[in-house]
């Protein structure tokens, strides 16, 4: 008998609640708007953080931040006027590399060394500063040449064969303009030579070394196209010509004489979290192997501090309009909710009357902007579906360029996240007309009597 009864108020509770929705339909047309609002601006700002969440994750994982240290130039211990013969500065060694490699953050590195080669029978691009003589080009010994900055930055891209890995011997990796100009494929063989940069009595670019010094013959295991046009090579030395330059393993470089074993000039780190530099650079600074009169570090986030600072004032910035048109939302809110109350004390009053007890009234109500909200949310989802890419696009648009960033598929905020916003949203609310509603549904009979006249 109870549970008919029950039943019955419950169907009372709906069946009213859905009289008054379609009677009153300029105040819930009014409250849907409100809510409705409310409710695009709270998930299309939850949207666009999660966005700026996606890019800042994407650069974290893909920018190539580094860290380079090398020798200082030798001219700088070179200028006193006792300073006649060659200055050697201590070499970067395997222990240093080794030391700094065992610090956390770290995913890789690239030695490397430099110097000056010929190649018998090949023929080098020169300026028109170049003697005869000035066949040769740059040659940098690597541990990886994929890790190379060039090619990293695209400076630089490998067109055929394959790059220089770290157990490589005695190979080579030269410009598609040398391959071209020289019918030059990978497999072929190269007898390379040391050399030199001098000038001669006219004023010309030379190799001052001759053909007595060490050879040793290479593999071409790779061909890689230059990216960027160079600027003013007709003025520059061959080695100086980015064409002319040849990559180079350690072994190699040991072998020609240009380099000591386990000895190097400079070397890179790779870092794996951007964010992380300030950290690992610090350490290295305060490590205590390397003599800092002798040796420069620099490093690069790949714009990641600067990218990452502006992603951080735009969420800032949305957070702060978010809850400020939140609070005054809510304020909004509760007035619309306590003159909505106010007006309907001869409604509480013949309820009363009719013997509707308070906590069905009170059900009632809260079960009407219950349906006025759901209705909001689901035209507000689909709004914000609709807009969120566009507005996006315009933040992320206002960003420093990233190369990489074009490959980020966005993913758009789960639906998961939005029913859960919903909720936060609806219990907002439904607390906001709990709190509006006791005003009246507190009062007496007789309070109800005195203000109905």
């Amino acid at each position: 008998m109870m549970g008919t009864h029950q039943n019955k108020g419950e169907t009372t509770i709906m069946n009213r609640t859905i009289l008054y929705l379609t009677r009153k339909k300029g105040k819930s047309i009014t409250l849907f708007i409100l809510i409705f609002l409310i409710s695009i601006f709270v998930t299309t700002s939850l949207a666009l953080i999660y966005t700026t969440n996606q890019v800042s994750r994407f650069m974290r994982e893909s920018v190539g931040a580094r860290i380079e240290i090398r020798q200082l130039p030798r001219q700088r211990f070179m200028d006193g006027e006792e300073s006649t013969e060659v200055f050697e500065l201590p070499p970067l060694t395997e222990a240093i590399i080794n030391q700094i490699i065992a610090m956390s953050g770290i995913d890789g590195h690239n030695a490397y060394s430099r110097g000056i080669a010929t190649a018998y029978g090949l023929i080098f691009r020169r300026g028109i500063n170049s003697s005869e003589l000035d066949n040769m080009g740059s040659i940098r010994g690597v541990s990886d040449s994929l890790m190379l900055a060039d090619f990293r930055d695209d400076r630089l891209s490998l067109v055929a064969g394959r790059h220089i890995a770290a157990e490589d011997k005695n190979v080579i990796m030269i410009s598609e303009t040398l391959a071209m100009e020289n019918n030059l494929t990978i497999g072929d063989i190269l007898e390379l030579h040391p050399a030199a940069i001098g000038v001669n009595e006219e004023g010309k670019v030379e190799n001052t070394l001759d053909e007595s010094v060490p050879s040793i013959e290479a593999k071409v295991i790779g061909i890689y196209a230059e990216e960027e046009v160079q600027i003013g090579t007709a003025f520059r030395p061959a080695a100086g010509i980015v064409s002319n330059q040849m990559f180079a393993d350690h072994s190699t470089m040991t072998s020609l004489g240009l380099a000591y074993l386990g000895e190097y000039e400079a070397v890179t780190f790779y870092v794996n979290d951007p964010s992380e530099l300030p950290r690992i650079v610090n350490e290295i600074w305060h490590m205590g192997y390397l003599d800092w009169d002798y040796f420069f570090m620099q490093h690069d986030d790949g714009d990641y501090m600067r990218i990452s600072s502006d992603l951080q004032t735009t969420q800032n910035l949305i957070m702060v309009l978010l809850v400020a048109i939140g609070i005054v939302s809510a304020i909004i809110l509760a007035l619309i909710l306590i003159l909505r109350m106010r007006g309907r004390i001869h409604e509480v009053g013949i309820l009363l009357s009719v013997g509707i007890s308070k906590k069905q009234i009170l059900g009632g109500f809260l079960l009407e902007i219950a349906i006025i909200a759901m209705f909001a949310f689901t035209g507000s989802y689909a709004i914000s579906s609709l807009i969120t890419p566009t507005l996006k696009h315009g933040l992320l648009a206002d960003l420093p360029t990233l190369a990489d960033l074009a490959q980020l598929q966005f993913q758009p905020m789960p639906l998961l996240m939005y029913s859960f916003v919903y909720l936060l949203i609806l219990v907002v609310i439904l607390t906001t007309a709990y709190s509006t509603t006791r005003i009246v549904i507190r009062l007496k009979p007789k309070e109800i009597l005195s203000k109905m006249s």
